[in-house]
């Protein structure tokens, strides 16, 4: 750029932060005004002074039918010899080089007031005309501002805001792209100047902060109302802190649903902050500096996490992925304005006394008509309670014979503790899907098919890992209480529910289990998922080589490893991606929200099953965006717009951070072969756990891609083709060169986990015998 043209727009770009008009009342500030005149080149001169002097004859005498002449000839008698000019008074804008003539103060608010009444009377006017307003934040709070301006719901306004106006608040904010740059606070006050001089404005442009507080809620008078409407968290807490020490009512709107929230404190001092909805929040951690994703899990709790507007919520999954901040939109900040505004004046007014949250959603108000239909409940997976008949008992007796010779009945306490380490085995979801029959010197593992029916999972591949891992189990406790143990998986056709039998005797034999892992017997009650977030220390050296010898006790099996960070990176990304399609599709979104989660201690500790939120170990934004995720609404915008990114990040930075993932993969995909790989994948995880590591395990890619080969009427063709892409990217992470991959786990030095799941009662688990 030429230099003398930039020097040039730099000069002519140099503003001010000037908001207050210079009110020159004549002729006793005649000279002032005249130098002014005399020595800024360009004010523009507006004066319309006999049209307001029409409008305020008609004001002051609303029952007189004025034509043209006697409204002149009254206009001539209330001047009373004066000049025209020299009545009123003459207010210069200095930002605008703008010298305007208006009534002076008193007769300006008649007139500026007078299609108020009676909404608003006269003596309610000069009642509000004594009020000060305090107001923090200036985007939904300019419309607040300005339209309290405009009713002169106030006397005097003190603004506090440390922002600049942006390009991007042009969206909501009405004003000029000429004060682009601008403190927001002045943008506001020069708004209001230019509606009414005379109402008192007063600046914060460092915004509401700790040394500035006393002063903008006590300084030349205490606050009557405040209007907070702020981004930052802590001055969100510290704000209502001062308020309710003062004994100041404060209003916010939330520019979403027509959310207004009021709280009383001048009549309510011992009311808790928020309504004590943010009772549990850090307020150390709220002052630091945050971005938007941050704010999420201190933001929810003040907005209302069932609330919230479904493209709100979805909204906040996309943050910091396809949208850069919380979205606001003109219409919503209009009628914010128009809320806050009425409901301050009636506050100050004293016609409104109550706190709480109200909600005036145009999308609920003002919709098209909805067709009423017959509501069909969706049953959860989970089928009546898993039984037997004694017919089906009495054919597997005839099928199986006497048990043979030398079988013990080790008794019912030897039976239950068995059966209670079986119930101990990992299960996808925590779906636990086993029931055990103790009969004849025969203990029979059952699937329940019914825990572990699933859109995903069409031949129970993911349930036939847990009863893999439960068989291990059985096998490990009776070898640590004293027994041998004939394991038999027996074929399906007999009975489709029995996956296997049990028989105990005193020696071995060449039908027995072989003792090939007993030393890991102590770790079934202490083995664990853990979903911390991984400590940065290496694994334990021969941790891996250990747990690869074990994958190759079971024939067929193998134990691969990813330790490099760009593999890692990888295999966090195909999770991620596999995670926002299972919580996308709705059928997927559906059983894991309302039948898989346990969203409360009390729901996890009542079922004792499921996948109990406190084992999730997630951090605060993640649950956060959880809890918005619930929403089958705002997931189904998410659908729409073919976006979620957000929901990748649940699991994909522990998996970046962690030292290494393993997977356990099989050579033939049939029952019988993945029961005994299950049964490898225990003996792994049983030494992880033994080595003091913590294990996440990482179901979705193997569980998503497995479905591929079943013809699936709610898995959508983009949906199919993007799990295509992931299984053979996956395949070729994990060099499987043909390989069936089994099951995958993170593995870190994450410590002990804050939550253990729940688990079925042993005596719950045993059928009765008949």
């Amino acid at each position: 750029m030429d230099t003398a043209l930039d020097t040039l727009l730099n000069k002519l770009d140099q503003g001010s932060d000037d908001y207050r008009p210079t009110v020159f009342k004549l002729p006793a500030d005649r000279s002032t005004l005249r130098s002014l005149l005399g020595t800024e080149p360009g004010i523009r001169v507006h004066d319309r002074i006999h049209a307001q002097l029409r409008e305020l004859l008609k004001s002051l005498n609303p029952h007189v039918r004025f034509d043209e002449p006697s409204l002149e000839d009254a206009i001539v008698k209330h001047l009373a010899g004066k000049e025209l000019k020299e009545y009123g008074c003459w207010v210069y804008y200095p930002w605008s080089k703008t010298l305007v003539h208006l009534l002076d103060a008193e007769e300006f608010a008649i007139v500026r007031t007078d299609r108020n009444r009676n909404k608003i009377t006269r003596d309610e006017q000069a009642v509000l005309a004594t009020k000060k307003v305090g107001v923090v934040g200036l985007s939904v709070g300019q419309s607040v501002s300005l339209t309290m301006a405009l009713e002169r719901s106030f006397g005097e306004i003190r603004l506090a805001d440390f922002d600049t106006l942006d390009l991007s608040n042009l969206n909501r904010i009405r004003t000029s792209t000429t004060h682009l740059g601008m403190n927001k606070a002045v943008v506001t006050a020069r708004e209001i100047a230019e509606i009414d001089p005379y109402l008192h404005v007063i600046c914060f442009t460092d915004g509401l902060t700790k040394e500035n507080m006393d002063a903008f809620f006590t300084k030349g008078g205490k606050l009557d109302i405040l209007v907070e409407e702020c981004d930052s968290v802590d001055i969100k807490i510290l704000a209502r802190q001062k308020a309710k020490a003062l004994r100041i009512p404060v209003v916010m709107d939330m520019s979403d649903r027509g959310c207004l929230d009021v709280e009383r404190f001048d009549l309510e001092p011992d009311r808790p902050l928020m309504h004590g909805w943010i009772d549990h929040l850090d307020l150390e951690a709220a002052s630091r500096p945050m971005t938007a994703e941050e704010k999420v899990p201190y933001m929810l709790p003040i907005t209302g996490v069932e609330t919230l507007s479904p493209r709100m919520k979805a909204s906040v999954i996309e943050l910091g992925q396809t949208v850069s901040t919380w979205p606001q939109l003109a219409t919503s900040v209009v009628l914010g304005g128009a809320l806050a505004g009425d409901v301050v004046r009636r506050i100050m007014l004293d016609e409104f006394h109550a706190s709480g949250r109200w909600f005036m959603d145009l999308e609920e108000l003002v919709a098209d008509p909805v067709a009423p239909t017959e509501h069909k409940a969706h049953a959860a997976p989970a089928s009546d309670a898993f039984a037997i008949s004694a017919t089906r008992l009495q054919e597997l007796d005839s099928i199986l014979g006497a048990a043979p010779s030398g079988s013990l009945d080790p008794g019912q306490d030897v039976i239950e503790q068995v059966v209670e380490a079986g119930g101990l085995a990992p299960s996808a979801g925590n779906m636990q899907p086993w029931k055990f029959l103790w009969r004849g010197k025969r203990l029979f593992l059952f699937h329940d098919e019914g825990r572990s029916r699933s859109f995903w999972d069409p031949d129970h591949f993911i349930a036939h890992i847990a009863l893999g891992a439960c068989v291990e189990n059985i096998v490990l406790k009776a070898h640590a209480l004293g027994m041998e143990v004939k394991s038999t998986l027996l074929p399906v056709e007999h009975m489709p529910q029995l996956v296997g039998m049990f028989e105990f005797r005193a020696e071995a034999d060449a039908g027995t289990e072989p003792r090939v892992a007993d030393e890991l017997a102590p770790m079934i009650g202490l083995r664990c998922t853990n979903r911390k977030f991984p400590q940065q220390t290496p694994l334990p050296e021969g941790s891996i080589a250990r747990m690869e010898a074990l994958a190759r006790t079971m024939d067929g099996c193998m134990l691969h490893v990813l330790e490099d960070r760009e593999e890692l990176f990888k295999l966090a990304e195909l999770c991620g991606a596999t995670e926002r399609i299972r919580a996308i599709n709705p059928i997927g979104h559906r059983e894991f929200f309302e039948h898989e989660v346990r969203w409360t201690a009390e729901e996890a500790l009542r079922t004792k099953d499921g996948l109990d939120m406190a084992t999730m170990e997630l951090r605060p934004v993640d649950l956060a965006g959880m809890q918005v995720a619930a929403d089958p609404r705002a997931i189904g915008l998410i659908d729409k717009w073919r976006t979620g990114k957000g929901l990748e990040n649940i699991s994909r930075p522990v998996i970046q951070a962690s030292p290494a993932a393993i997977l356990i993969s099989y050579t033939n995909d049939t029952h019988a072969e993945r029961l005994r790989a299950a049964r490898a994948m225990e003996r792994v995880w049983l030494s992880a756990n033994a080595d003091g590591l913590s294990v996440h395990p990482i179901a979705a890619p193997i569980l998503l891609t497995h479905a591929l080969q079943f013809k699936m009427d709610g898995l959508r063709k983009h949906e199919r083709e993007e799990l295509e892409q992931i299984r053979e990217a996956f395949h070729a992470l994990w060099n499987l060169n043909g390989r069936h991959p089994l099951f995958t786990m993170r593995l870190s030095t994450g410590g002990q986990p804050s939550m253990r799941s729940y688990r079925f009662d042993p005596k719950d688990l045993m059928l009765p015998s008949l």
